[in-house]
């Protein structure tokens, strides 16, 4: 096979998709890095010659075929048009780095601050390759990792093939792709991200701001401080934090500006991005915003302060002894980063600040280490009070080392190691050393210090402290037992869980459920398990069956369905209950649905068990369920309605309208309550027509809901109500009357109410009057100093005068005081 044969040799790649180079044709050498140009392999050139068609026969006239020479001419005329169309759609040359944003101060070089960029080749890995593995990738997992590669060898090329995936509706795999750009970093790049900064997906346009900033580049920084400097914009933040990533001298000062805005919340995001710019002109800023009158301000100024001279220790030192509560926790945060210096200060907020004061005051001593803070945190442990000695032994615990860890350990060994928090820590640490001491523990320490140890040994396979563990559990108090068998099922030991089988076996009550639960957690595919449940499940005591099938249904296995469809058909109706609860919550497959429909025949409660579940799966068999029901006087109509409207389907909604107008009163009163699920004008119209009803208690019931509903139309049904003939109606009619608060005419009514001469109704008016305006007040008043009035009603009026805080004549006080039988203190108006 000749050399040209061979390079036109089809390849046994996959078939290309999303910007793939097509079959047939090559890169040359001087574009591989950036190929922007594709050109045709010469073995291919007939399948492009685009002049007449070439004749077969030699003696017919044949088209002019191009000589070597006039074919070299027009090679020369393409690239010269490839150039001339990459001069108008792209400034600059391909891959070219985007310039660097002016960040004058900086303490570290842009060269050392943005994303380190290497050739594909230096990293001895394919850049095509990544490139197709990313369009194949499924997980945005491979994604995220392959992308991440992609950013330090990718470049303007590498932006175009990964085009097609920014408008990938998978969650998570535009804003990968818009990272990566903002890692490679060209101009290329920054122009793909700013037109991303619009993007009318939230997180796709967050994730184009962030990459934006990345790049730290002048391009990016106009959009940035566009964004970031408009009020009200969701995404403002997300530049704010992206200014601080960028660094830029025009960062920095738009960052101040922010900082002392009127919003603080803006104020607080723009200080954060401050801190995270590591320049001189930050960090002065920063040192100034500490005084900021605002004191969320400042404690984040004091937060996003990296290096803690001697002029701010002593500020913040000033801070600390005041005792600001606004900025005494952001000042001990702040202490941390300055060393060995500030432990005098933070041993005085440790052993007489308040209690949120020490803890934070013993957190920045652990965060400073070394032998001096060591010693500080045990001599707080021995004598501080139990908050400040359990934040000691955390704080040891989290320095680690031989010296932290033999303070622990004399801790708890001492009368304080349950109460300072040390035995628990040090369960966490590793050592002989350790491992030694909560055996001690363990043998000779007190009851808590014992129980603080075992979970440890336990898990180690210790035989003494499993033995101590199943003690616990024969012979503890309630809480022991829980504890206890949960390390018994928690700790992987194969002896600590046959130990748990033999109690589950054994016990009796509460302990043997709990024992099961735990078996049933660890070892979910456990066939023992499976079988121990079969007892209680089958023991005729309600409480154990009713656990064992829930822990059956949590199982999950064909074993434990088995046994929960043969408890469904047996004798004990409790029992088939309880299983068909069970086998609803295990998912409804044919066989299972075959059987509860056999047994939802003769058990009305696992017909609305089994009901609930159809109507929400759609299921046409729980509809003729609830249609059922619906359709006879039936008190559990009521959980059909609740189903329906719950299911919200044209159906369900069908059946609803039909059991508005059922001969139960109840069920007519459940069907209006439903309509609340969905209060448009529909349900408003309903309830408003069901106010003439014939029976009283669904007109009350209609009336309630319309002061829920509290529509113009709703509230006009309850004025007219109020003025009913019908005494029910007005005592109905008042309650959705005290829901109107911002009506005058409602208060108006109410007062008319007052004086009902319907006893019931005049009373009812009154108890709801707490809301109601002068006309009230008056009301109130004339009832109560008319001695020919109802004596209750003046009694109930006095009442509520006395806690309405109106002003009151002397006369009126009086009759109060007369009717309530006490006197009114001096300061009630």
């Amino acid at each position: 096979m000749s050399p040209t044969s061979r390079r036109a040799a089809p390849r046994s790649a996959p078939a290309a998709r999303n910007g793939s180079i097509p079959d047939g044709v090559r890169l040359t050498p001087t574009l591989r890095a950036s190929p922007r140009s594709p050109v045709t392999s010469s073995t291919r050139a007939e399948s492009i010659y685009s002049g007449p068609p070439r004749s077969k026969d030699r003696n017919l006239p044949a088209a002019k075929v191009p000589r070597a020479g006039t074919r070299w001419k027009l090679a020369c005329a393409l690239f010269a048009g490839l150039a001339g169309y990459s001069m108008f759609f792209r400034h600059g040359a391909a891959n070219t780095p985007a310039a660097a944003a002016t960040a004058r101060s900086a303490a570290i070089p842009f060269e050392l601050r943005r994303p380190l960029h290497v050739t594909a080749e230096s990293a001895g890995i394919s850049r095509s390759d990544l490139v197709d593995r990313v369009l194949r990738a499924r997980s945005l997992r491979d994604i995220v990792t392959l992308t991440e590669k992609l950013g330090a060898v990718g470049d303007d090329q590498t932006i175009d093939q990964l085009a097609p995936l920014v408008a990938d509706a998978r969650r998570g795999v535009p804003e990968a792709i818009l990272a990566c750009y903002g890692s490679i970093g060209t101009e290329h790049a920054v122009d793909t991200l700013i037109g991303h900064v619009d993007d009318d997906r939230p997180q796709v346009r967050a994730a184009a701001i962030t990459a934006l900033g990345a790049t730290q580049s002048a391009q990016a920084e106009k959009p940035l401080l566009a964004l970031a400097g408009k009020p009200g914009d969701p995404a403002q933040a997300t530049a704010i934090a992206a200014l601080g990533t960028l660094g830029s001298d025009g960062a920095i000062g738009a960052l101040i500006a922010l900082a002392t805005s009127a919003d603080p919340s803006v104020g607080t995001t723009a200080v954060a991005a401050l801190g995270s710019i590591n320049s001189e002109a930050a960090a002065t800023a920063l040192r100034r915003l500490v005084d900021a009158p605002d004191p969320r301000i400042a404690a984040a100024a004091i937060t996003a302060i990296d290096t803690i001279d001697e002029a701010l220790l002593g500020k913040l030192t000033g801070v600390v002894r005041s005792g600001d509560p606004q900025l005494v926790a952001a000042a001990l945060g702040a202490l941390a980063k300055a060393g060995g210096a500030a432990l005098p200060v933070l041993r005085v907020a440790a052993t007489s600040g308040s209690q949120g004061t020490r803890s934070a005051a013993i957190t920045a001593i652990g965060e400073i280490g070394g032998s001096a803070a060591i010693q500080l945190l045990g001599e707080l442990l021995i004598t501080g009070d139990r908050t400040s000695a359990s934040s000691a032994a955390g704080a040891l615990a989290a320095i680690g080392g031989k010296e932290a860890r033999e303070i622990l350990i004399n801790a708890a060994l001492g009368d304080r190691g349950q109460i300072s928090g040390a035995l628990a820590q040090l369960a966490q640490m590793e050592g002989d050393d350790v491992d030694q001491a909560l055996l001690s523990v363990m043998r000779s320490g007190s009851g808590a210090a014992r129980r603080a140890a075992l979970p440890r040994l336990v898990k180690a396979g210790n035989p003494d402290a499993i033995q101590l563990a199943i003690g616990l559990v024969q012979h503890g108090v309630r809480q022991d037992r829980e504890e206890a068998i949960r390390l018994l099922a928690d700790s992987g030991v194969p002896r600590a869980f046959d130990a748990l089988v033999d109690i589950a076996g054994t016990s009796r009550g509460q302990t043997r459920v709990s024992a099961l639960d735990a078996l049933a957690q660890a070892r979910p595919g456990d066939p023992g398990v499976t079988r121990l449940l079969h007892d209680p499940l089958f023991s005729g005591r309600r409480e154990a069956g009713s656990y064992a099938a829930s822990v059956l249904s949590r199982l999950g296995t064909e074993p434990a369905r088995q046994i929960l469809l043969s408890a469904l058909s047996g004798k004990s109706s409790d029992l088939a209950e309880q299983a068909a609860a069970a086998l609803l919550g295990h998912g409804m497959t044919d066989a299972v649905k075959t059987a509860l429909l056999s047994a939802a025949q003769t058990n009305p409660a696992i017909k609305r068990q089994v009901m609930d579940e159809l109507i929400q799966a759609g299921d046409r068999e729980g509809l003729r369920f609830a249609e059922d029901l619906l359709s006879h006087p039936d008190p559990r109509a009521t959980s059909a309605i609740y189903a329906l409207a719950a299911a919200g389907t044209p159906e369900a909604s069908q059946l609803l309208e039909r059991a508005l107008v059922a001969k139960d009163a109840g069920t007519r009163i459940a069907a209006m309550g439903a309509l609340l699920h969905n209060p448009d004008d529909h349900a408003t119209d309903t309830l408003v027509r069901m106010t003439k009803d014939q029976d009283p208690q669904v007109r009350a019931a209609a009336l309630s809901n319309l002061g829920t509903l509290g529509s113009e139309r709703a509230q006009q049904a309850i004025f007219e109500a109020t003025r009913s003939p019908r005494s029910e109606d007005r005592v109905a009619a008042i309650s959705g009357l005290s829901s109107i608060t911002d009506d005058p005419r409602a208060s108006a009514q109410l007062a008319t109410l007052i004086r009902d001469p319907d006893l019931e109704v005049a009373e009812t008016a009154i108890s709801v009057s707490y809301s109601g305006g002068p006309e009230v007040d008056q009301a109130l008043v004339a009832m109560i100093n008319d001695p020919a009035a109802n004596a209750t009603l003046r009694a109930a009026a006095a009442r509520r005068m006395y806690y309405r805080a109106s002003e009151l004549d002397p006369a009126t006080r009086q009759s109060i005081a007369a009717l309530l039988g006490n006197a009114i203190p001096e300061d009630q108006p």
